[in-house]
């Protein structure tokens, strides 16, 4: 473990917040084992039992008509913006708060809190409030209040993942008068422009952040179009309609219901039965069975995402390019696309940028050969010849990344490389790789914050970036480092797309990490509801907004 004197405060009160939450859990939670044959078990005997409400009480919520419940994978480590950068409190947390800007569904930047914005040159970025917003306490947004927002983004003590977006680049935040901001960079970011449509630019009440300190993870407020309620850790979330909410006629519903359903199958049968209205993890297993439930209306993109396993470059035994390139020739990709991931990804092209994104490589690199032979002769010239044992750092449970691990164990025997699977819950996982307190094998799945190839490189390979930022593999190579800070300054649309693209090629020769899938991402609705058009950035929108009843 990692000396506890060298950890932030923040870093310290994740810990504790996480141990607490994996007490709640493990007394309401029976962990089973994920291989994908008692997976498949599961989901028959779920499916024969589908005429029943799956939690007593749910369908009630679920049908009286005022009310979404969300079947959520996973509990959330805090319910605050600033550390709000997840699959499980995104959904959560982007009902409650908002930012000067947000995306369009083309990926576009459009004025949210903001009534204006200005780029007047490369470095200077201008924000003017809209008048008579107020948060859901009922107290006026103020300028001071997003000053002190950004601040608390960017706040050691916080260790919140999102700093780099503003201490990369250098930013300075000032008031220019009530109602502005400017904001002036050291040095020149193509990607800066999307940091306000993200959390890391959600605006919190200032007096709300001097009051609750650390305790704002369970207290949060913001001047979205809901408000919180409570959090039951282990059990749900609830959510209720924000009656100042300054956008008129939205919301539709009066309560947003977040049950914590960790079992792939549970959230399946939910849906079958009415009990749920809305999920957005689907086992792989299962994707055709809801396409064709007939009270189901299944929305699904490819994402700009990437599930990988980053091996740790700054240690040994992965300090070793060719003991890297050697692991990655030995894993039979092709067969954990058609018997793990199946229609729930596309095979990665030994990068993390799909081929959808602007800048991608993927059609100038090919995915990673499954090789044995080759796999030895590059351990043989390694400095591990004799093989080694390792970790693979996991969340569990999970329909995908648990069999894939399993199936990096056994592949990797072939090399005499034992490999130790470590199966953590979601918010115990986050604090792990946040701390940077692990061996080996990092499992993680990354959705791009930024409509753009570099929002996949410069937060996962920059070497500046390691925990508690992103960069999970310790990844370090100057030229990458020097063409990341050159196509941050290079406006050319061709000139940066090709830096892009160089990039990607280096980090595929140094291999620091197994690239997977492309994961796509799911939005299944009961019928009854509509409204939200799902897209590749939906992780940072505010559907509750958007969804109203069919009749309406």
């Amino acid at each position: 473990m990692a000396d506890r004197d060298s950890l932030t405060e923040g870093q310290k009160f994740d810990i504790k917040m996480a141990s607490y939450l994996s007490e709640l859990r493990q007394k309401s939670m029976n962990r089973r084992s994920l291989m994908m044959k008692a997976a498949g078990a599961a989901g028959a005997a779920a499916f024969a039992t589908a005429g029943k409400p799956f939690l007593p009480g749910l369908s009630v919520l679920a049908q009286d008509g005022k009310t979404i419940t969300f079947g959520l994978e996973a509990d959330v480590r805090g319910l605050e913006p600033a550390l709000a950068y997840d699959f499980t409190a995104n959904p959560v947390v982007c009902q409650i708060s908002e930012g000067l800007m947000m995306f369009d569904p083309e990926g576009g930047l459009v004025p949210l809190l903001a009534e204006k914005y200005e780029h007047p040159d490369v470095l200077t970025y201008l924000y003017t409030l809209k008048d008579g917003i107020t948060f859901s306490d009922g107290s006026p947004v103020k300028i001071e209040d997003v000053i002190a927002s950004i601040a608390r983004v960017r706040d050691p003590d916080v260790a919140g993942p999102m700093a780099w977006m503003y201490d990369g680049p250098g930013a300075t935040v000032e008031q220019t008068d009530e109602k502005s901001i400017k904001i002036t960079l050291k040095t020149p970011s193509a990607l800066f422009q999307f940091v306000p449509a993200t959390t890391a630019g959600h605006v919190i009440p200032k007096a709300a952040i001097d009051q609750y300190g650390a305790d704002l993870l369970r207290n949060p407020i913001g001047t979205g179009p809901f408000k919180f309620v409570k959090w039951d850790a282990g059990s749900e979330i609830v959510l209720e309609k924000n009656p100042t909410y300054w956008q008129t006629g939205v919301p539709y519903y009066d309560q947003i219901v977040y049950k914590i359903v960790p079992e792939g199958t549970t959230r399946v049968t939910g849906m079958k039965t009415g009990d749920l209205n809305l999920i957005t993890s689907v086992p792989p297993d299962q994707i055709e069975a809801m396409k064709g439930m007939d009270n189901i209306t299944f929305q699904e993109v490819v994402g700009y995402t990437a599930n990988v396993a980053a091996m740790r470059t700054d240690k040994p035994p992965f300090d070793d390019v060719k003991v890297r390139q050697a692991v990655a020739h030995a894993i039979p990709y092709d067969d954990i696309m058609e018997n793990i991931v199946k229609d729930s990804g596309v095979l990665a092209h030994n990068t993390t940028v799909p081929s959808n994104m602007p800048g991608s490589a993927e059609d100038q690199l090919q995915p990673m050969t499954y090789d044995v032979d080759l796999a030895k002769q590059l351990l043989s010239e390694s400095s591990q010849p004799n093989g080694f044992k390792t970790t693979y750092n996991v969340i569990a449970p999970n329909d995908v990344w648990i069999p894939q691990a399993i199936a990096v164990q056994e592949a990797l025997k072939e090399l005499n490389i034992d490999v130790e699977i470590k199966q953590y819950a979601y918010a115990d996982f986050i604090t792990l790789q946040q701390a940077g307190d692990y061996e080996g094998f990092m499992s993680f799945q990354w959705g791009a914050d930024f409509p753009d190839a570099s929002g996949n490189l410069l937060p996962l390979f920059y070497s500046k970036n390691i925990p508690p930022q992103n960069n999970h593999s310790y990844y370090n190579n100057p030229d990458v480092d020097k063409l990341l800070d050159d196509s941050e300054s290079e406006f050319d649309p061709d000139k940066r797309n090709q830096m892009l693209i160089d990039i990607q090629k280096k980090i595929s020769d140094g291999q620091p990490m197994l690239f997977f899938e492309h994961w796509k991402a799911f939005m299944p609705m009961t019928k009854e509801i509509t409204g939200y058009t799902l897209a590749p950035l939906w992780y940072w929108d505010c559907w509750g907004r958007s969804i109203k009843p069919t009749t309406a």
